[in-house]
């Protein structure tokens, strides 16, 4: 199954796992964190592949529950 899964594929399937991560989409500049907010896969279209943007949102949703849940 996973054999037939071509890149277009594995781009959304990134992204959707973004969302299980508690990331938001970024469909519009006014959804963006900043104006020059670099280029990630959670806003679609824009990259085809995890960046370091995605990355600091996910260390901010992870900040947010360690503080949350005290862990």
């Amino acid at each position: 199954m996973l054999s037939m899964i071509d890149n277009d594929e594995l781009t959304i399937i990134a992204h959707e796992i973004g969302h299980g991560f508690g990331l938001p989409d970024f469909y519009e500049k006014a959804d963006m964190p900043s104006t020059d907010f670099p280029a990630c896969i959670m806003e679609a279209g824009r990259s085809m592949t995890v960046t370091e943007g995605d990355g600091w949102m996910l260390r901010r949703v992870l900040e947010h529950l360690k503080s949350r849940y005290n862990f």
